[in-house]
Formats: structure tokens, C-alpha cells, sequence
């Protein structure tokens, strides 16, 4: 006989089925409120605020203008230079000598002598006192001699005696030059002052000294516009001589037949200028008297620069005429300078536009905290191009009511948003 077990099946609690779907529906909210921050740092790219620089930047090509004066064109002939290219020189400072012709050295020597010989006789010294060293070892070398000679007769040497007599007379020829009638010291002032006259003719005739006529930078070459382009002739300067000064540019140190020559000039200012022609929309915020920076082409260097003059004539381009005062390696050296003219120049920490968003009247970036959530922070721009903005750093300060208040905003290597269009204050991007 077999006998059988009923199994009681439970029922389950209303109460305890309505609890568990309730715990299920909590957690899927919890759930469904993480998922935007999941995906706003999949499309949420983040930004370390750097240092960078925005400059709104005009290329351009001009002409150096200096108040100089080509004091003299060098032709044929021997130039010893006796400054260096770019050296300032004093007024009278002797700059160069030319050499027409060669010159006898032993007539450089003579008037050397002479000039020794005549200022010892004016100071009243012995005659003797100039050369008395000299006279001294040649008597001294006569006596040796002499006793040689006797004593190569004694001992019947005569082949030697020969070539020590030529020794002896060579000897006495000297002495007799420095002491006797054939010497400067064996005449008599006067006589001294007509040969050091006749003597100085001639090599005045074969040599031209070249003197600094005020003082300034020594240059060399010509391009024949010294005259043109000086720093007073650019006031009534118009766009059409400057297109006929672009026409008729020629390099330093030619002359009109294209042959090498040599010129030598003096800037006689630290006083410089640059003209140039810019289209009209290149010249959008310039205006005359406002200070720019340039740098040449290439160069890293800028250099100071004030707006003289904005000449603007019928059609496309405008004249700018540009005054500096600082130095610029090898300005005196060249007449074409490419630059860059830097209109506006602002630097600090660079962050993309996109960042940038405006709440409740206010601009401002979303920063990181620690935690990886946004948070709204006020920002104020100094300038902009299309991509990118410079902010102060660290703070800035604001105007409120006639009142400055300090605003605290932030610092270089601080991580923001890019797109902050797309997110929230609070929201976790990290």
C-alpha cells in the first residue's frame, strides 16, 4: 500500500511582491540618473587651461628711413677702414684713409724720423740723447771689428780681412747716418722743417683722410635715396612717390652702371622710420598715434613702434608711416625690411570659445572640482580671434555701482569643459 504526500504550495504576499518591484523600480531610476554623466564624458571633451597668445597680425613689406648723409663716395684706390660697420662715432672722429697710390715705405720712415728729430730739438734736448743707445753698440761693434782685423794681419789671414772690412765699413756708414752730415740729426731745424714740408706733400698727395662731419652710426653702401627718404621729407610723403621708390630700389654699394663701389655714410639720429602700404581693411583698428609692436619676418624679437601718419588716397591701399627709436640689428645696413605689424597682441591663459558660457548675465567656464563634478566659474575675456579667447587669471576686478569688487576666477592648469553648451552645474564629468 502505497501512500502519498501532499506537498502545500505557499502563496506568495501581495505585500512582499508590491515591496520587491518597488526596491527594482529604485534602483533602475538610480541607475537611469547616472547614465547622462556616462555619456556627457564620452561627447564631453575637457580642456588644461595653458598660458597662449592672440595677436591680430598684418604682413606686410617696407622701406627703412633714416636721417643720414653719405659723407664719401670711395673710388679707385687702397681703403683702410679704421671703424667697424654699425659703431658710433664721434664729430671729427677719422673714420677712413685712402690710398691713391703706393708710397714709399722708406718715405713714411723718413717723415717719422724727422718729426721725432724735430720735436727733440724743440724740447731742447742733446742731439746726441736721440739716438745715443744706437751709437753706443756701433762704436762698440767698429772696436771689435778693428781688433779683429788686426789680429787676422798678424797671423797673415788676409782672405778673412776682406769680407771683415766690407763689415767694417757697412759699420761706419751707419754710424755716419745717424751722426754725421748724411743724418736728420746733422741738420739744423730749419733745414729739418723743409725736408718734414716735402715730405709730408708727398704723402699727402698719395692718401686722403676721411673725417666723421658729426657724430652717428658709421654705414656702408649707398642706394642713391639718402636724400629722399629722410625722416622730414615724410610728411608731405604720397602713395605715388612711394610706388616710385618701390620701382627704383637697387642693392647698397652700386652705382647706376651696376658696378661695385663704396660709399661711406653717418646716421646722425637713433631716430628711425618704416613706410609702408597696407590694403584699407588691413588697417582696421590703426590709427595715427597709437603704439604697435612689429618683429621682421621670421624673427621672434618685436620691437616698439608709434603710428606717425595714415595717408589714405584714392583706391585700395593706405600709406602707414611707423617712427621707432629702438635698435634693430643691421637697420643701417638695409633699405627693404617684411614685417609683421602686430595691431593688437593679448596673452594669459587661452581656452577655447566653446567654453565659455554666459549665466545669469554672467561669463564663465565650467571648472573640475576634485571629485570630477562642474562647477560655474566667472571669467573676463581680454581679447579673441574665432576659435579661442584669452581670460585673466588667478582674478580680475569688476565694477559694480561705481564700486570695485574682486572676482576670483581661475588659474593656469585648471580643467575645464569644452562643450559647455552641453552640461549642466553639478554635472559629473569624470
Amino acid at each position: 500500500m502505497f501512500l502519498y504526500k501532499k506537498k502545500k504550495i505557499k502563496k506568495r504576499s501581495p505585500l512582499k511582491i508590491i515591496s520587491r518591484l518597488f526596491t527594482i523600480i529604485i534602483v533602475l531610476f538610480y541607475l537611469l540618473s547616472r547614465m547622462p554623466p556616462f555619456f556627457s564624458q564620452a561627447t564631453n571633451k575637457t580642456y588644461v587651461a595653458e598660458y597662449g597668445k592672440i595677436e591680430a597680425v598684418v604682413s606686410t613689406e617696407g622701406y627703412i628711413v633714416r636721417d643720414e648723409k653719405v659723407i664719401k663716395h670711395l673710388g679707385e684706390g687702397e681703403i683702410v677702414l679704421l671703424t667697424k660697420e654699425g659703431e658710433k662715432v664721434r664729430k671729427g672722429q677719422k673714420l677712413a684713409t685712402l690710398h691713391f697710390n703706393d708710397l714709399d715705405e722708406k718715405t713714411s720712415k723718413d717723415l717719422e724720423i724727422i718729426n721725432l728729430r724735430i720735436e727733440s730739438i724743440k724740447d731742447k734736448q742733446p742731439e746726441q740723447q736721440l739716438f745715443h743707445k744706437d751709437i753706443e753698440k756701433i762704436e762698440s761693434d767698429i772696436a771689435a771689428v778693428s781688433r779683429e782685423i788686426q789680429q787676422l794681419i798678424k797671423d797673415e789671414e788676409y782672405e778673412k780681412v776682406y769680407s771683415l772690412k766690407e763689415n767694417l765699413s757697412l759699420l761706419i756708414e751707419k754710424k755716419s747716418i745717424i751722426t754725421g752730415e748724411k743724418s736728420f740729426s746733422g741738420k739744423n731745424l730749419e733745414q729739418l722743417e723743409q725736408q718734414r714740408k716735402s715730405l709730408q706733400e708727398k704723402v699727402s698727395a698719395s692718401e686722403e683722410a676721411i673725417y666723421s662731419e658729426f657724430p652717428g652710426i658709421v654705414a656702408i653702401g649707398s642706394d642713391g635715396l639718402e636724400d629722399l627718404l629722410t625722416l622730414n621729407n615724410l610728411e608731405d610723403f604720397t602713395l605715388q612717390e612711394y610706388e616710385t621708390i618701390k620701382n627704383s630700389i637697387k642693392p647698397l654699394n652700386s652705382n647706376d652702371d651696376g658696378d661695385q663701389e663704396i660709399s661711406l655714410r653717418i646716421i646722425q639720429d637713433h631716430k628711425w622710420s618704416i613706410i609702408t602700404a597696407l590694403k584699407e581693411k588691413d588697417i582696421q583698428q590703426l590709427e595715427e598715434g597709437k603704439s604697435i609692436k612689429l618683429r621682421q619676418r621670421g624673427e621672434s624679437k618685436e620691437y616698439k613702434a608709434m603710428i606717425r601718419r595714415i595717408i589714405h588716397e584714392d583706391g585700395e591701399d593706405a600709406m602707414i608711416v611707423l617712427d621707432l627709436t629702438e635698435f634693430m640689428e643691421e637697420f643701417y645696413s638695409k633699405r627693404v625690411i617684411t614685417f609683421d605689424m602686430i595691431k593688437t597682441s593679448f596673452e594669459g591663459i587661452m581656452i577655447p570659445n566653446t567654453a565659455i558660457i554666459e549665466q545669469e548675465g554672467k561669463q564663465g567656464v565650467f571648472r573640475l572640482d576634485v571629485n570630477g563634478f562642474s562647477r560655474f566659474i566667472p571669467v573676463k575675456i581680454k581679447g579673441s580671434n574665432r576659435e579661442y579667447s584669452i581670460i585673466y587669471n588667478g582674478f580680475f576686478e569688476e565694477s559694480n555701482n561705481g564700486e570695485n569688487s574682486r572676482i576670483n576666477t581661475i588659474n593656469f592648469y585648471d580643467e575645464i569643459v569644452t562643450n559647455a553648451e552641453k552640461i549642466s552645474q553639478g554635472d559629473r564629468i569624470r
